[in-house]
């Protein structure tokens, strides 16, 4: 059983392959969730869709936890930093900067230190590359948004070794971590990081990859061992 964070483009693609509506209660709220044999199914925006600094990061994390996820794959749209990785690919990255600039934790009563040396998980890493991820590392850089980078931004970003950036991974990585749970995004690169980028050829992008994105996920799904 998987747990996939994702848009409402690819709920209504994993529809076809069955599966129950749930709500979940949590501390946090309750989370609608699509709940298949071997997967379960989020919208990390939400019904209707909220913007990146208003997700309920805690809620629904939590409600994979309750519901016994292990492993998380979240899907999360991505600018490139650099050349080589280029709009149209995608990205499973193996490390992360925090630019967010909150606290993400369960942990508000009594101090809790987790390990978040490697943010993301090996073993779905291994498991992207052999269904055809062909770049399974680099740098994933959160920043809180909802704006896009500035060029100061952008240069900072590099010189301190990011790759792709994004306003979603750190919360769930964090959060995760916290609650055992083995999380790796996977980033369709949707713009490189310049003057030319903005929110309707951004949104195009994502629409151009949903086909793509959502093969991959039901690959994933029907994998032995996952």
């Amino acid at each position: 059983m998987i747990g996939i964070i994702g848009g409402s483009g690819l709920y209504e693609g994993l529809a076809d392959l069955g599966g129950e509506k749930r709500k979940i209660e949590t501390r946090f709220g309750i989370v609608e969730v699509l709940e298949g044999d071997n997967f379960i199914f989020l919208s990390r925006h939400g019904y209707p869709p909220v913007p990146p600094h208003m997700v309920r990061y805690h809620a629904n994390i939590e409600a994979f936890s309750k519901l016994g996820i292990e492993k998380i794959i979240a899907i999360s749209s991505v600018g490139s930093l650099v050349e080589e990785i280029s709009p149209g690919t995608m990205v499973a990255p193996d490390d992360l900067l925090d630019f967010t600039g909150k606290v993400w934790t369960y942990h508000d009563d009594r101090p809790v230190h987790v390990n978040l040396y490697e943010p993301f998980c090996p073993e779905l890493r291994s498991t992207l590359k052999s269904l055809g991820i062909e770049r399974t590392w680099g740098t994933y850089a959160t920043m809180k948004g909802p704006q896009f980078e500035t060029r100061a931004e952008a240069k900072m970003l590099r010189v301190l070794g990011a790759h792709i950036v994004g306003m979603t991974v750190a919360p769930e990585a964090r959060l995760a971590r916290e609650l055992g749970i083995c999380y790796q995004p996977v980033c369709p690169v949707v713009n490189y990081v310049d003057e030319k980028t903005t929110h309707e050829n951004t949104i195009d992008m994502v629409k151009r990859m949903e086909k793509e994105i959502e093969a991959l996920v039901v690959r994933l799904i029907k994998t032995d061992g996952i």
